[in-house]
């Protein structure tokens, strides 16, 4: 299926801009994270072939942005989609537009809010010990593995079905309490480093510096000015690469596939559910 990825942006923009208001009514600090602060330094605005949105914030900002939206988001137009719950596994948030329609691959038979969205990841403190941020790191794959078989994730690698499956197994009750402490204990610490640790980040691209993040700076994303981490271009070559600001050739920019497989920016998904099953 074709989607117009120019009027999902748009789409995505719209949410963007309702967050970054949002957030600074209620004094709530976030950065650009990934993709979203490399097309913000490369490109002024999206990767022109990527429809995601991404931002990270602070543990302290993160669950407090959370709890302000129970009282005070504008639920006629946003649905927050919490992390860590039945409807929604993952440990990531996502900020959803309603009265529209995002259907993704490995959730287009789950029960769940399909809008389109952003999503909104926790910074982790971590500690400064290699071999103990080695330990966190490898706690949130294990969490993530067992999140994916939550959300009953589908894939043809033989290896990620068996340690998903294991995952389901053991990661339960007093050991799945014990690894989210792993993961975030050291959050309300000061510590020289922190971490992206529930994306799909590989380890060395995963931590950063504390002072890679600290003041936001603000910078042009399309018709916006929104924030990156302060040391960003030293954030994108970690997370990137030295050579971040090159732009992939054609053929690579081909090979990406996006998210969804079904987008109406104009209509609700649940009005495609019934007639979109496979």
């Amino acid at each position: 299926m074709n989607i117009d990825i120019k009027k999902t942006q748009s789409k995505i923009l719209e949410i963007v801009k309702y967050l970054d208001a949002f957030c600074n009514e209620y004094n709530i600090k976030y950065y650009l994270e990934g993709g979203s602060a490399l097309g913000a330094i490369r490109h002024n605005g999206f990767v022109p072939w990527d429809d995601d949105f991404d931002i990270i914030m602070t543990y302290e900002d993160y669950y407090k942005f959370i709890d302000i939206c129970k009282k005070h988001l504008d639920k006629e137009r946003f649905y927050l989609q919490k992390e860590d719950t039945k409807e929604w596994p993952m440990f990531h948030t996502k900020l959803r537009m309603n009265n529209t329609t995002y259907i993704e691959r490995d959730t287009e038979n789950r029960k769940m809010h399909k809008g389109v969205y952003i999503d909104i990841f926790c910074l982790n403190n971590v500690s400064d010990n290699r071999i103990c941020r080695y330990f966190q790191y490898l706690a949130s794959r294990i969490l993530i593995s067992r999140a994916l078989y939550d959300r009953g994730y589908n894939t043809s690698s033989f290896l990620k079905k068996i340690v998903i499956h294991t995952s389901s197994v053991f990661v339960r009750g007093i050991v799945r309490k014990k690894l989210i402490n792993v993961v975030r204990g050291l959050n309300g610490t000061d510590t020289a480093f922190v971490a992206h640790l529930f994306g799909r980040d590989s380890y060395n691209s995963a931590i950063f510096p504390s002072n890679f993040f600290g003041k936001p700076r603000c910078v042009k994303f399309s018709n916006l000015v929104l924030p990156v981490p302060q040391k960003v271009e030293n954030y994108l070559e970690v997370r990137f690469g030295s050579d971040y600001m090159k732009v992939p050739d054609a053929k690579v920019q081909e090979e990406y596939q996006g998210h969804a497989v079904l987008v109406d920016v104009d209509k609700d998904y649940r009005e495609f559910e019934k007639e979109y099953q496979v």
